[in-house]
């Protein structure tokens, strides 16, 4: 059975609320999405952690990694949770475990107990990046969907602008531990605002099926299982025991979790969403997206400061180039959404993500530094619009009694993207770089040279799985797209 991209949603948060309050409902729900992409400010104080913590390389990589395995094992128990039992005290716990963890994180002694407490802290991210674009879609109209989508996704890229920027200047000036106590007031602004204007609705006071337990759990030990073997493979080899352990574990889980979802009375993934073709266009388009995108996360840094010679605020400042055209991008794409729908603007925003990406491939050693800023500024504006075009997609097509499940899937799709992509074309750059070594003569610049070729080779990849997303979409979402163009002209 199809749902159509226009459904009435009719979400309890906002169903008595005056204009002021729906004003402040969307200001929770966008300062959500900011709170959870603050994250990319640790990716900047690294360095200072590992010094100050008496870490190395390999060691503090797992403040990364114990964030994302959480989140992403989370994200979709917490979304199925919100749908049953009401959005708001969801994000209230999301909020207030947000901002323990901060405190917690700042005042740790040692790396053991940083990362312990950064699972705390994705525990709450979770939940606010389940319910956020929920409560963001309950503030407008179906007919400004697109809109409301774009102030999400903008939102989350400022969070993203600001955490680097701000991570560069606060390590700089006073410790790393104040990228975390930075954050609370907006914190404590969340819990304030979820508390006074998020209503609770009237599911959570009735008697219904309870929450699928069995499936939450299953998921989380699936998805945690191939998160950390990924990462221990790259790490410590694909033949660890431990590797070796945690791998086939995965599967096992998660085809245990795909049985009991199909007796569950609530399921955490009910399969009749599976079955429209907006959710599924939406994750796997989500996904090919955080897929291809994600080598400038975690192979372009060391362009910028061994290919270029350029510093931290360099890089921070091409980091921050790609998150501010993010931001004008989603806002601008919602918009689109609303007057011409999502489908031009969900292909547009990929094809011109791997026209960026393949354009960031024909840099050199002789590259200005304005020339990378102008094509990591296109690679921006084509995340953004393809954010808004798939959160307008999918939060167009499913009941709106499972929002937050919509979200949520979204939420998963982008984590699975770029950790697939830390895994998969983090192991083909090693490759294509020792490849490259072995067919050169060797010189003092061998190891460049390899590099900046590798580095041609990787993001050629990226732009390729970018334009499978735009077909993705074109074919994915053509028929929605004319289903709802003949129903306004019916209309």
């Amino acid at each position: 059975m199809s749902v159509s991209p226009e459904q009435p949603s009719k979400l309890e948060i906002v169903s008595s609320l005056s204009s002021r309050g729906r004003v402040m409902v969307g200001v929770a729900a966008t300062l959500g999405m900011f709170l959870s992409a603050l994250d990319t400010s640790v990716n900047v104080a690294l360095p200072a952690m590992t010094t100050d913590l008496d870490a190395d390389l390999q060691r503090i990589q797992w403040v990364i990694v114990a964030f994302i395995a959480t989140q992403a094992a989370l994200v979709m128990g917490a979304g199925s949770f919100g749908d049953r039992f009401g959005l708001r005290p969801v994000y209230i716990f999301g909020a207030t475990t947000y901002l323990a963890a901060m405190f917690l994180i700042a005042f740790s002694p040692n790396l053991e107990t940083v990362v312990g407490f950064r699972v705390l802290q994705a525990v709450g991210t979770g939940c606010l990046f389940a319910v956020s674009p929920a409560i963001a879609a309950s503030v407008f109209s179906n007919e400004r969907r697109g809109l409301s989508m774009g102030f999400a996704v903008g939102s989350q890229a400022l969070g993203m602008f600001a955490g680097t920027i701000g991570a560069g200047l606060l390590v700089g000036w006073i410790g790393w531990e104040w990228i975390f106590l930075g954050r609370t007031p907006f914190a404590v602004i969340a819990i304030v605002l979820g508390t006074w204007f998020l209503q609770s609705g009237p599911r959570s006071k009735e008697i219904g099926p309870a929450f699928d337990v069995r499936g939450a759990v299953l998921l989380v030990g699936g998805l945690i299982c191939l998160i950390v073997g990924l990462r221990l493979g790259r790490s410590s080899g694909w033949v660890d025991p431990v590797v070796l352990v945690l791998l086939p574990l995965a599967p096992i889980f998660l085809t245990a979790f795909w049985h009991v979802e199909r007796s569950a009375p609530w399921p955490v993934l009910p399969g009749y969403l599976l079955r429209l073709r907006g959710f599924t266009v939406a994750c796997l388009s989500m996904f090919l997206a955080n897929f291809g995108i994600f080598v400038i996360w975690f192979i372009f840094p060391f362009y910028i400061t061994d290919s270029l010679a350029g510093s931290a605020l360099t890089l921070g400042m091409m980091l921050a180039t790609l998150a501010f055209f993010n931001t004008v991008a989603s806002g601008a794409g919602g918009w689109l959404c609303d007057r011409c729908s999502y489908h031009p603007v969900g292909v547009g925003g990929l094809s011109m993500m791997a026209t960026g990406l393949y354009l960031m491939s024909l840099l050199n050693t002789e590259s200005a530094i304005w020339d990378v800023g102008l094509r990591i500024g296109i690679v921006g504006v084509g995340l953004g619009l393809i954010q808004a075009a798939s959160y307008s997609l999918m939060l167009g097509t499913v009941p709106s009694e499972r929002f937050g499940t919509a979200g949520a899937a979204l939420a998963l799709s982008q984590s699975c993207g770029r950790v697939l992509a830390v895994a998969v074309i983090g192991g083909i750059f090693g490759w294509r770089t020792d490849y490259h070594l072995a067919e050169m003569v060797v010189s003092f610049d061998a190891n460049g040279l390899a590099f900046i070729r590798a580095f041609k080779d990787v993001f050629i990849i990226g732009a390729s799985v970018g334009l499978l997303g735009a077909f993705v979409f074109l074919i994915g979402g053509w028929d929605l797209a004319k289903g709802r163009i003949d129903d306004e002209i019916l209309g």
